[in-house]
């Protein structure tokens, strides 16, 4: 069976086995009743034999879905839901209901719930969290920072941001529930919709650009911090998309600086860097020297930095000059246009095409934790280049290096839709 309708039947049995049980608790702890003995908690495991008494049966009936939706909204989840008749959150309080949204996961190969609740309480509504546990009862409910509105009577519609939940990125199965105080697992005091949930594929946004943070020029990073970014410069071109596949065979990251003209020529390879998770810089528009700074080196930056923007949608805080070739009048010229100036402390000098052995040999002999090493994936043939990559790759995770992007070095911050 293929991984991706693996995983949503996975989680498609997941979802069914977590039952009534927590949603009935509502947004405040454990239910009235236990799981029934033996049956599945919502990770999927059984939970241990229990004496308990079963839980009185519902005095009320749950609240009838009549419409339920959820997509993804940039970083943000968005929900919605309609009833067949109106109700209030201390309505749902008083009548022992509770309405929530179901969701399962997989974290750490195995699976997990949230339900995100409607607050049992008067005035404004708002929304708490909490997580399912191995027993199907709730842990600890948290207040959910969300934009909640009700269009009417009968419906809800809010808006919070995926990371509050620990969520991470990947299929998620769900669907909204409405139970009653003492509702078992099987009984008629459950409504749910999609009845047996839905998957719904989350996919980290695309960031639209980055703030400058920390010093105007970065030679490298933390040493306290073993970690490299590896930069590659006057791309886009014929060699960068072979760098890419190594990149993304080797599932590591990197930084690319790019040339404004070559943008403007072909942005599917700043694309696809971007939605691998790659970083993108400026390298000016056509590469000369803006080491005077002043009018010259600000159209040059200037307007790769909007060809990159029309390009992508990102607009980049990143500068690296050409050949190095920095003043204290262009760092900060660059620094007031919004952008840190990144230059380097390992240089293969692969520009010089030295062959693809010392290449390899002078970025493994040189690099340290923090390291920003200068290579190229423009400007001139590359082979050596490309060819050197996998191995530099291959030692420096022998040795215990993760990669790094340069904004994460420097702490810029990403701007996400």
């Amino acid at each position: 069976m293929p991984g991706t309708r693996r995983i949503a039947l996975l989680l498609l049995l997941a979802l069914a086995a977590g039952g009534a049980t927590a949603a009935a608790a509502g947004p405040g702890g454990a239910a009235p009743g236990q799981t029934p003995t033996g049956a599945p908690g919502a990770d999927g495991t059984s939970t241990a034999a229990t004496t308990t008494a079963p839980a009185p049966p519902p005095t009320t009936t749950p609240l009838h879905l009549h419409r339920a939706a959820l997509r993804q909204d940039g970083a943000a989840l968005a929900w919605s839901l309609q009833t067949s008749r109106p109700w209030t959150p201390a309505a749902l309080g008083a009548s022992g209901r509770s309405l929530c949204l179901r969701l399962v996961y997989q974290a750490g190969g195995s699976f997990a719930s949230r339900d995100v609740c409607v607050a049992r309480t008067a005035g404004a509504p708002r929304l708490v969290f909490m997580r399912v546990l191995r027993s199907g009862h709730h842990g600890p409910s948290h207040p959910l920072s969300a934009r909640v509105s009700r269009p009417d009577g009968r419906s809800l519609l809010a808006r919070f941001e995926l990371a509050t939940l620990g969520i991470p990125y990947g299929s998620v199965r769900w669907r909204t529930v409405s139970t009653t105080a003492g509702c078992l697992l099987g009984s008629g005091c459950f409504d749910a919709l999609p009845a047996t949930g839905v998957v719904l594929a989350l996919r980290a946004p695309l960031p639209i650009g980055c703030t400058a943070a920390g010093p105007a020029f970065v030679r490298n990073g933390s040493r306290a911090r073993r970690v490299v970014a590896l930069t590659f410069d006057d791309g886009p071109s014929v060699y960068t998309p072979s760098v890419l596949g190594v990149l993304e065979r080797a599932r590591v990251h990197a930084t690319f600086f790019l040339i404004g003209r070559q943008v403007a020529g072909d942005a599917s390879f700043p694309r696809r860097a971007l939605a691998d998770g790659d970083m993108i810089g400026d390298h000016t528009w056509s590469h000369p020297n803006v080491s005077g700074g002043g009018a010259f080196a600000q159209d040059q930056i200037v307007s790769t930095a909007n060809a990159i923007q029309r390009a992508t949608g990102f607009r980049p805080c990143l500068f690296r000059a050409p050949d190095g070739a920095v003043s204290s009048a262009l760092i900060g010229l660059a620094r007031g246009l919004g952008f840190t100036t990144i230059q380097w402390d390992v240089d293969p000098q692969d520009w010089a095409l030295p062959g693809s052995g010392a290449i390899y040999a002078r970025v493994v002999g040189h690099v340290q934790a923090g390291s920003i090493v200068l290579m190229h994936d423009g400007g001139g043939p590359r082979g050596q280049t490309l060819a050197a990559l996998p191995s530099i790759i291959q030692t420096l995770k022998a040795r215990g290096y993760g990669f790094v992007t340069v904004d994460q070095l420097t702490g810029s911050r990403l701007r996400l839709p």
